[in-house]
């Protein structure tokens, strides 16, 4: 019900609303606002307040010179947990990181009658014990002699969850983002409702996660820094995931440019609001969209990667009404305030921006507006600065004009944010809380091959036949559908979406030419900014053309033969394609698709995980978001005859007969590293500096190897940077497109060098060289090709110049006769495998921080308790389980501890109990009690673990034993 109180010159509504209220510095002043570029970023003085239906209010959180963030109200009804940042004067700002406060936030929560506040967590610090030396009690500004972030731990967006848990996100790992278009490497953690218990949900998301939101059917949706591989720095999906961290699945996947999907709600129809907006600039404002009811998804769930084939959104940019259509577009999307828009320009007068939408009663949404530019930028002026408030949109409706919003709160003196309803769960969504979602039970009884209490985790798919890897775009230069080739070169910005936005392409294929999948970790790197070893430039001390540290677990046929010799096809009539495999668990990975000769096909450029004891089959294909997925249970992998790959021994990995038949060899090691040091370095020494040396000018190609220093103020030596660092054509023939405001030429798109395209080997010359042949599925006379290296005047009369591309010429490498040895098939492997890896380069060698790049383990041990497993558990506790695995560095048995606050059998509380247990399978110890315990009021079990590299992981088990309730 809304009534109009004149005094306050507001609608008010028939139940109280929390938000927060934060300082405005007037209309020609910008203030802080948290969003995904910064989400710690809040202006001091932001108070928690409760708006009453007679339009009274009161303060609930005087947050002083601190600042409250992320309000959440409780199932109930009775309480708001919310994010409080503690004393933000400039001393505890530390303007080297990011203006990061040193304090950090933590999360509380307030009952709304009685005003107790409770506090929920309280800095704690869990980072890689191997990365450094750090105190774990103080993060920030430790003495000299330890490692520091140099800013605090921020416990952000608590939102209740199904059977009397917080889910939310925090940095107490202290890892650095993956790319640098956001300040903190948040992660989702599950706490019990008075904050005991904490387990990490989210190993995968080495970019961040933002406001984890619950859904009616007990699934909770997040924002996701989406920044994997060669991706656009600034994209945000919006993922689902089980509260336990097993079935994350896409919601909406930013294929857009600079997309931003973030801040979410759903409301009482089912129906799911979130919003677009551009960051930085528009201070974390934009459009909203609507997805149909969440609880009842239509399959296939999204569009086609075209996106001419994707209905419109409707926005309004610069005045004028565009269809915006985005790449695999969700089924039943559209615009709730199609006048306005996420675009990187001022609103239109009168129309504005919005975020934060909030559900409420009667179907109706809660949202925060401004009118004015709301961007920062000149386009055409970024002033009066943002006057929000808060508005309501009667039952959700599309709004056509601004002027239909219903105020609830504006003073201009402040801006008011986070409005959510101070009501049940019940009175939105008709049910007093999401439906509960069975945690993993991690028994041994979904699959024969995981054992109760197992560290480890299956993976497979159904087909890669089954498959929409490539660009929904057009080609950029020629107009022309996508068929294998992005332009070799471009000019600016003006980049093909294969690799950066959506599609991830290596040249032309069929699916004929798929062969094997190779899966590979994907570790974190910790912010080491101070101390010893540290450095307040950068945290990690390798490169490669990602910034990310992958590896090898392993490289898996997928062709089978049937028993009358045939290839074996899938009910679909494709070949089959399906496989599975027994993977680390809580270890981040991707795919790689590759052909026969190892060489990347299509990449997975997607943080993927499973937990301990989960099978992830439902892949149903390459990214085909669109199709209907093969069913992995009619596959040859699903059949009881099939043998899993087990990846947590060793590494299968693709090798080739004296025929040149591709065959599978094994590395006795559960991953493998591909480096240029280790690896490259010596190949080219002995086998290529002979004739490339000496001047540039002079060495075969121009391209001269021989120089192996490390120039000063330079990370990486001089072969490698010819080889594959040369985006600015310093050295070589230099490619004919001249790009940048000095027309200089220059290696954009996906090219690191004339020799070396990232990621993809079979598009790079340095391949086609080793291999003797061209090998992206093209042919020389295919494209257009200048007929003197490097000069452009030679290009052939009225060619496109976008389609330029390079040819393969003269033989292979080393050259026959010339007194070096061919090359072998395991030194063309590896530079095939280092290439797909992003060109990896140990750049702490020979420095102080050896030992601290690419080969430094930063995934701390895998570890799982089984039992017990609950807070609450009803029966005898009879046997506690626990599971451990480290895949890179090893475990160190010797550090395994369990020790308890209670008597197990004959052992008094607080003894050392690892001694007892028994390895009852690879990974899983057990202890069985002589005497079960049948009833324990407060008990707590400790767990810890380390690997070789020195990373602790560590379970604290709180939990009550009774008999069960008949």
């Amino acid at each position: 019900m809304l009534f109009l109180l004149a005094s306050f010159d507001v609608i008010a509504i028939d139940y109280s609303v929390v938000y927060v209220r934060q300082p405005r510095l007037g209309d020609n002043e910008h203030t802080l606002w948290p969003e995904a570029f910064s989400p710690a970023s809040v202006p001091p003085g932001s108070d928690l307040m409760l708006l009453k239906p007679d339009g009274s209010e009161e303060i609930l959180v005087d947050a002083g010179y601190g600042a409250v963030t992320d309000p959440f109200v409780s199932f109930d009804g009775n309480w708001v947990y919310y994010s409080f940042f503690p004393d933000l004067v400039k001393d505890n700002i530390n303007s080297q990181q990011n203006n990061l406060s040193r304090l950090g936030a933590d999360i509380y929560k307030i009952n709304i009658e009685t005003r107790e506040i409770i506090r929920l967590t309280h800095q704690e610090f869990t980072p890689n014990t191997g990365s450094g030396n750090w105190d774990t009690n103080n993060p920030a500004n430790p003495g000299p002699e330890y490692n520091a972030l140099g800013y605090g731990i921020f416990n952000l967006g608590p939102a209740p969850i199904a059977g009397g848990k917080i889910i939310f996100t925090s940095n107490r790992n202290g890892f650095k983002p993956a790319n640098a278009y956001t300040t903190l490497n948040l992660q989702l953690f599950v706490m019990d409702e008075d904050g005991k218990n904490v387990e990490l949900v989210s190993p995968m998301t080495l970019g961040s996660a933002l406001h984890p939101t619950p859904l009616t059917d007990g699934r909770v949706v997040f924002s996701t820094y989406e920044s994997q591989g060669l991706r656009d720095l600034r994209l945000w999906g919006l993922w689902a995931i089980h509260p336990d961290g097993q079935n994350w699945e896409p919601i909406v996947s930013a294929f857009g440019h600079a997309s931003v999907f973030h801040f979410m709600t759903q409301i009482s129809d089912g129906k799911f609001i979130f919003e677009d907006y551009y960051n930085r600039n528009n201070f974390g404002f934009g459009t909203l969209y609507a997805l149909p009811d969440m609880s009842a998804p239509s399959y296939p769930q999204f569009f086609s990667a075209s996106a001419v084939q994707a209905p419109p959104i409707l926005q309004t940019v610069k005045g004028k009404l565009r269809p915006y259509r985005l790449p695999f577009s969700p089924k039943g999307i559209y615009a709730v305030t199609p006048t306005t828009s996420s675009s990187d320009s001022a609103a239109v007068d009168g129309q504005g921006k919005y975020t934060h939408p909030s559900a409420a009663p009667d179907n109706d949404l809660l949202v925060v507006w401004s009118d004015g530019p709301v961007n920062r930028l000149k386009r055409p002026w970024p002033f009066p600065s943002v006057d929000s408030g808060i508005y309501l949109i009667e039952k959700s409706n599309i709004v056509k004009d601004a002027k239909e919003l219903i105020k609830v709160r504006n003073d201009p003196a402040y801006n008011e944010v986070w409005p959510r309803a101070v009501v049940p769960y019940e009175a939105i969504h008709g049910i007093k809380e999401p439906k509960q979602l069975a945690w993993l039970p991690n028994d041994g009884k979904i699959n024969s091959n995981l054992a109760k209490g197992s560290p480890y985790g299956l993976v497979g798919a159904s087909s890669f036949y089954n498959r929409e890897s490539s660009p929904g775009a057009t080609r950029h230069a020629a107009k022309l559908p996508f068929d294998g080739l992005d332009e070799f070169n471009t000019r600016g910005k003006s980049k093909s979406s294969n690799w950066v936005l959506q599609g991830a392409d290596a040249g032309k294929y069929s699916n004929d030419d798929i062969w094997a999948v190779r899966i590979i970790a994907m570790e974190p790197y910790s912010d080491k900014n101070y101390g010893p070893g540290g450095s307040n430039h950068r945290s990690e001390f390798y490169i490669n053309h990602a910034r990310e540290r992958l590896r090898i677990l392993g490289e898996i046929p997928l062709r089978k033969i049937s028993p009358d010799g045939a290839e074996l096809l899938d009910y679909t009539g494709d070949p089959d394609t399906s496989f599975l495999a027994k993977i680390p668990a809580d270890v981040p990975f991707t795919f790689q698709a590759l052909d026969r000769n190892g060489s990347v096909l299509n990449m997975s450029q997607t943080w993927h995980q499973v937990r301990p004891g989960e099978v992830r089959t439902n892949c149903g294909g390459c990214h085909a978001h669109s199709q209907i997925p093969v069913d992995f249970e009619n596959t040859a992998a699903a059949n009881k005859e099939y043998k899993v790959w087990d990846l947590t021994q060793n590494t299968p990995l693709i090798s080739h007969s004296n025929s040149g038949e591709p065959k599978i060899v094994y590395a006795q090691s559960p991953a493998v590293d591909v480096e240029f040091y280790k690896d490259i370095r010596p190949i080219l020494q002995n086998s290529c500096v002979s004739c490339h040396k000496g001047s540039d000018e002079e060495a075969p190609g121009r391209l001269s190897l021989d120089n192996t220093e490390l120039p000063s103020n330079s990370l990486i030596p001089n072969d490698y940077a010819r080889l594959c660092a040369d985006k600015e054509a310093n050295w070589g023939y230099p490619p004919v497109l001249y790009a940048g405001k000095n027309k200089k030429p220059g290696w954009n798109q996906t090219n690191a060098s004339r020799y070396i395209r990232m990621f993809q080997s079979r598009r790079s010359l340095l391949t086609w060289k080793l291999l003797g042949k061209r090998v992206d599925g093209w042919s020389n006379t295919d494209h257009p090709t200048e007929t003197v290296l490097g000069d452009p005047s030679t290009i052939p009369a009225g060619a496109n110049t976008g389609l330029v591309d390079i040819d393969y010429t003269g033989s292979i490498m080393p050259p026959p006769n010339s007194n070096v040895a061919p090359l072998d098939d395991a030194q063309k492997l590896a530079f095939i495998r280092w290439i797909d890896l992003g060109c990896p380069i140990d750049t702490a060698k020979n420095t102080d921080k050896d030992g601290f790049g690419w080969f430094l383990d930063e995934t701390r041990p895998t570890l799982t308790l089984t039992s017990p497993k609950s807070s609450k558990q009803q029966g005898p506790l009879t046997r506690i389980i626990i599971g451990f695995d480290d895949y890179y560095s090893g475990i160190d048995l010797k550090s395994f501890s369990v020790t308890a606050n209670f008597d197990v059998d004959d052992k008094a509380a607080n003894t050392q109990l690892s001694q007892f247990f028994i390895n009852t399978s690879p990974g899983v110890y057990e202890y069985v009690l002589k005497t079960p315990i049948t009833m324990l009021p407060e008990a707590m079990l400790d767990v810890s673990i380390k690997d070789k590299q020195g990373n602790i992981n560590k379970i604290v088990r709180t939990f009550t034993v009774s008999p069960i309730k008949n």
